[in-house]
């Protein structure tokens, strides 16, 4: 295929999630190299402001013959087989890339993929191979990667003392995400110099601000325009998802050098590799409020060297220069 010109679709772009801010991000580094357009569902009117999508650089999806001689980025699972298909049936000559961003356990023999699927991390490539018998070499690892707008040099840590310890919790607030499940687990057993703050809205944010009324351990934060004017203010990012792909808000952590709190779903486990620059959480209460409560005992010195570790791990591999580079080499070797 001679013609490069990129079109990266995903089903709803009036949400502002991971994948929707992964899809501009790479649209915006491809497009300093090659033709490149971002194409929905959605009137231009109705897109997410947060997103920053111009009006000259969306088409909006109405003919598939739009798809003709392009290079289709597809970024969510429920639309690949309607795309791999349009393609087979209407002889588009289309080049069709499936970023997968998740980890899932449904609708194996009705999801149709094509020959090139970039996978966001490793518990992905394992679930596309395991559950959806991909063959290992039709994926390409590529990590999702953040801009460096952290403001402090990567070996100055901010102050840090145990007496008083506070977690931000980053998420879309829903069943997913958990926020609920981990104010009923630990309610009544953290102790009190250990506070988690939850930042983000979703359908479960009334009922969450409820839970946290009167507890001296939970604060809902609402909706933060700017998480990267607060992160600094804390001591560690905390995610306790029941399902994950590869989450910015933990690459934000490692950007601004903090410690992570993670359980073992998705990628948690490698932005926050225990005993490195994070602690895995259990799923057991007892277990999980132990150890958060241990965190009091974490001194001054480990969580340096946890904190260096983190922006660290940051700068080797979670860099938005690094993701724009590896598919900026994929598209180069197409055939």
């Amino acid at each position: 295929m001679k013609d490069k010109t990129i079109l990266s679709i995903i089903t709803n772009l009036t949400i502002y999630g991971g994948a929707e801010k992964v899809l501009v991000d790479v649209h915006n580094g491809l497009k300093e190299i090659f033709p490149a357009k971002i194409t929905g569902f959605q009137n231009f009117a109705d897109l997410h402001p947060k997103l920053g999508i111009t009006a000259n650089e969306y088409v909006k999806f109405t003919n598939p013959f739009l798809l003709r001689n392009k290079i289709i980025i597809v970024h969510a699972r429920n639309i690949i087989p309607f795309i791999v298909l349009l393609k087979r049936f209407l002889f588009l000559n289309t080049t069709v890339i499936y970023i997968s961003h998740n980890v899932y356990d449904s609708l194996r023999y009705f999801t149709f993929f094509p020959k090139t699927i970039i996978s966001i991390s490793n518990k992905v490539t394992q679930n596309m191979i395991n559950y959806f018998r991909i063959d290992n070499k039709n994926i390409k690892l590529i990590y999702n990667g953040l801009e460096d707008t952290s403001c402090l040099p990567s070996k100055i840590v901010h102050q840090y003392t145990p007496a008083k310890i506070r977690i931000l919790y980053s998420a879309r607030v829903n069943k997913v995400k958990r926020q609920l499940h981990v104010v009923r687990a630990l309610a009544g057993g953290l102790l009190p110099q250990i506070e988690i703050h939850f930042a983000g809205i979703g359908e479960e944010h009334d009922e969450l601000v409820r839970a946290c009324e009167k507890s001296q351990n939970f604060v809902a934060l609402g909706f933060v325009e700017d998480m990267n004017s607060i992160i600094p203010n804390y001591d560690y990012l905390m995610l306790y998802s029941a399902q994950e792909g590869l989450p910015l808000s933990l690459i934000e952590g490692t950007m601004h050098s903090k410690p992570l709190l993670v359980n073992d779903v998705g990628g948690n486990l490698e932005i926050g590799i225990p005993g490195f620059n994070g602690f895995e959480l259990s799923e057991i209460p007892d277990t999980l409020i132990s150890q958060l409560n241990n965190l009091v005992n974490f001194s001054e010195e480990q969580y340096h060297l946890y904190a260096c570790n983190s922006r660290q791990h940051y700068e080797a591999r979670f860099t938005r220069r690094k993701m724009i580079t590896k598919y900026v080499d994929l598209i180069h070797n197409l055939t």
